[in-house]
């Protein structure tokens, strides 16, 4: 497999939390600090990296206002300014340097940044929504069209490629779906160089589609939970010295309490219905047939907002939560294996690498009133049906190489298409049904 939860529940004993029970706490392959070196090595191969506007951007939330900091890629001086309905709230000029910070004392509800290098040609702007994030809706209609992107890893280029490709987007990568729908079935970050430029690239997308009546739908997968609770194992080397030049810990950058992109990622939903489609990341198990579609998305925004979440992977505040804490052992417990056991949501695996749980997946298809579930997380070579085309994968081990389409049929139904980089539609061959 490609990624693992760990070897197993942190152990409790009594009220102690025995924190080396985790047995993957920064675990093997961990990327080092060090310094960050202009361009990727040459030896590997790779393009340039990019850390100018969004490629390194951080907005942190504090009682002053905005925490704004951004990379350039030559030593100079910078700046940035905070524009409210198009006036200017606040600025301030940086010192010479690639590193650049700035406390910005703006209050409303909406900004739009301005920054840079100071007298530079290029001029970046990022809109931020300070309020905070609206509760995800669970339960969609289906439009016409309906886009999924498996476990894209950072691959941000692949992303626009595929979109445009499709019509989604522009040259200016500006929203051109109309009513489509377009869903990232999660894992988002780790592995790939363009985390953080695809997630602020995601973040006004959002917008712009709700704008024009269309959608894109954000899902939470176990890299997202991984990195917010400070697993950082798999953090591609770029995005990690990203964060140390800005003085933060990655998952400092992803805080759902003080981070912009943070606070907008905590909120997305990891299991939606679009019609008669579920999506999730991994899939449901049978430890969650219980569930509705509100019932798991309140559980989970519950467990998402308690300090604890972030805290699984240091073991100092383990211990000091073992001492507070009123939950007892069976509650912690459950919030731990809703995150990361392999019957989570987030992490299940056996509908796809079986075919034997035909009678499990019509239960769960019946159970949330859907025909198709479609899952990412278990890595295939091709996007997939499987079960009588009830179940799709897409999940692919060369992340972002297709994506998924679902076109309506006039006569009912819908054509399923796996998208490629080139735009080429290949029909996806009908699933075998297998037992039940």
């Amino acid at each position: 497999m490609r990624d693992d939860p760990g070897s197993g529940r942190p152990g409790l004993v009594g009220c102690a939390v025995a924190a080396a029970g985790i047995g993957w706490l920064g675990g093997p392959g961990t990327p080092a600090g060090g310094a960050l070196p202009p361009r990727a090595p040459a030896e590997t191969g790779q393009a340039a990296w990019r850390f100018g506007g969004e490629y390194g951007l951080y907005v942190g939330l504090s009682d002053a206002g905005l925490d704004v900091r951004w990379l350039t890629d030559d030593p100079v001086p910078g700046f940035v300014r905070a524009l409210v309905d198009g006036s200017v709230a606040d600025e301030r000029r940086t010192p010479r340097g690639d590193t650049h910070q700035a406390q910005l004392n703006v209050d409303a509800p909406s900004v739009t940044l301005e920054y840079g290098a100071a007298g530079g040609e290029r001029v970046h702007r990022t809109e931020i929504r300070i309020g905070a994030p609206s509760r995800p809706e669970v339960d969609l209609p289906a439009p016409d069209s309906v886009f999924v992107f498996g476990d894209v890893h950072g691959e941000f280029d692949r992303v626009l490629q595929l979109l445009a490709r499709a019509g989604l987007i522009d040259a200016e990568l500006r929203w051109t779906g109309g009513d489509a729908t377009v869903v990232l079935l999660g894992d988002l970050l780790d592995r790939g160089s363009d985390v953080t430029r695809l997630l602020w690239f995601l973040y006004a997308l959002e917008r712009e589609a709700e704008a024009a009546g269309g959608r894109v739908l954000t899902l939470l997968g176990n890299h997202e939970v991984m990195v917010m609770s400070g697993d950082l194992r798999y953090v591609s080397e770029k995005e990690m010295a990203i964060a140390e030049r800005h003085g933060l810990s990655y998952a400092k950058l992803l805080d759902p309490a003080a981070s912009v992109l943070g606070r907008w990622l905590a909120a997305r939903p990891a299991l939606v219905r679009v019609g008669d489609l579920l999506l999730a990341h991994g899939g449901v198990s049978p430890e969650y047939l219980d569930y509705s579609l509100e019932r798991y998305q309140d559980t989970l925004s519950a467990f998402i907002s308690e300090p604890l979440f972030t805290g699984w992977h240091d073991p100092a505040f383990l211990e000091a939560f073992a001492l507070e804490t009123q939950l007892d052992s069976a509650q912690i417990y459950g919030r731990y294996d809703f995150f990361f056991a392999p019957e989570s949501v987030l992490w299940y695996r056996d509908l796809v690498f079986t075919d034997t749980l035909g009678a499990h997946l019509d239960a769960v298809l019946d159970r949330f009133g859907a025909a198709v579930h479609v899952v990412g997380h278990s890595p295939v070579r091709a996007i997939r049906q499987s079960y009588g085309g009830r179940l799709i994968a897409v999940d692919l081990l060369e992340a972002a190489a297709e994506m998924l389409l679902l076109a309506r049929r006039p006569g009912g139904g819908r054509d399923r298409f796996a998208i490629g980089l080139g735009g080429e539609l290949r029909p996806l061959p009908p699933g075998a049904a297998p037992g039940r």
